[in-house]
């Protein structure tokens, strides 16, 4: 009797991991490098990964039959990097745990192009996908971060400010020096890089908490005029149009340095020392276009976004002040999709006053479907260069959206 055999069943090959459209082999390394903290990659152990994955040829990312793989013995890589082999091999070591490399070796350890033993790639490769959303996720922690630094930074200033105005009023009474006591406990500028996202938005709020309090306190003195109190420009039958003319804000002066002693001195450096610009006492939790345009005229030159923001903040204080359109005006920038080096730019050049002001203007222009503007942040750049050639006007900005928001719909 025939009995028919079963030919063997062929087994597909298994599909190599390739880059994405538009990732090359340096793309990838960069990529992998953005990731890497997260993983548990040290600097040095990426170091050794960049100069194991230096030694394949870039188009085994994309195509061919082969795998990126490294060939190099622990010792050679070791020459390269100049390290020892048992370094080489704690490296190794993280990035297999990290799912960085497959380590496949010989017996005796060896490496060889002609036995397939090496170092491979493949693995991270076909996380690519997990790479990308991952870089995505730390990048905008790394935002946040930084808009809640730049917040702190702005209630430090105001705080001190008010904490200066309340001791030359009312001295140190049991509440201010309270006040005064959980200031002082603040972490420097420079340690706050140094907390967790979560650390460091805890405090946050229990800062701009402590700064309410306070300006609560000053506002409640008898001889304390509100900042969000119409002045005598801002009667209400008065022409809108005349009361942003006539303001006797000097317009001249308008976004240059300040010839008024009211204004602290300007930091010594960039943006990650914008605490520096503490201000004199009295004068960092104030502004003179609040004090005399009227934080409700201002408000009405606001886009309806930048109204959300100033609504929320009035719900926190009971009133509009200055320090209320600061914390507007930084909570919109990442909506505007302005990085947060633009705003510590702008209050470093011009200060928190005028800085506010410039975003406020360019985030009601981005709303003014008459206006085209490809980019926010770009715009803002503009009015800071502006200022340096002291040609910016902000007080022609503010008449400009004044007489728009005037027109007939």
């Amino acid at each position: 009797m025939h009995v028919s055999q079963a030919l063997p069943v062929r087994q597909p090959e298994a599909v190599k991991p390739t880059l994405p459209p538009g990732m090359e082999r340096d793309g990838f390394v960069a990529l992998v490098d953005a990731v890497a903290s997260s993983l548990g990659v040290g600097a040095a152990a990426m170091m050794t990964f960049r100069t194991m994955i230096a030694s394949t040829r870039p188009s085994a990312f994309k195509r061919g039959p082969d795998e990126p793989c490294c060939y190099l013995s622990q010792s050679e890589i070791a020459r390269k990097r100049g390290v020892t082999a048992c370094r080489i091999r704690d490296h190794e070591k993280s990035l297999v745990r990290a799912g960085l490399i497959d380590k496949r070796t010989m017996a005796n350890g060896a490496r060889s192009g002609f036995s397939g033993c090496g170092i491979f790639f493949g693995v991270a490769i076909a996380r690519v996908e997990e790479f990308l959303s991952l870089r995505d996720v730390i990048e905008a922690d790394r935002r946040a971060h930084a808009r809640l630094r730049g917040l702190r930074s702005s209630h430090k200033r105001h705080l001190k400010g008010i904490l200066g105005e309340l001791i030359v009023r009312e001295g140190l009474t049991a509440e201010v020096e309270r006040i005064q006591h959980m200031f002082l406990e603040w972490p420097a500028g420079q340690s706050l890089h140094r907390m967790s996202l979560e650390e460091l938005q805890q405090h946050e709020a229990e800062a701009e908490a402590l700064t309410i309090a306070a300006a609560d306190m000053l506002t409640k003195s008898p001889d304390r005029p509100l900042e969000n109190e119409r002045s005598h420009i801002q009667d209400t039958t008065q022409d809108s149009s005349n009361v942003l003319c006539n303001d006797p804000v000097d317009t001249r002066s308008v976004g240059k340095p300040t010839r008024s002693t009211d204004i602290g001195p300007q930091p010594d450096g960039r943006g990650h020392c914008l605490e520096k610009q503490d201000g004199s006492v009295g004068a960092a939790h104030k502004s003179k276009f609040i004090q005399n345009l009227g934080s409700d005229r201002l408000y009405g030159l606001c886009s309806e976004e930048m109204q959300m923001w100033l609504d929320i903040e009035r719900q926190k204080r009971g009133r509009l002040d200055f320090h209320s359109f600061v914390i507007a005006a930084q909570k919109r920038l990442p909506e505007l999709g302005i990085h947060s080096s633009v705003w510590e730019e702008a209050v470093s050049v011009l200060d928190e006053d005028a800085a506010m002001l410039c975003v406020l203007i360019t985030d009601a222009k981005v709303a003014d479907p008459e206006v085209t503007i490809l980019s926010a942040g770009g715009y803002l750049r503009g009015m800071i260069r502006t200022h340096r050639t002291g040609s910016l006007n902000i007080m022609g900005s503010l008449i400009g959206l004044n007489e728009r928001n005037r027109r007939p719909q």
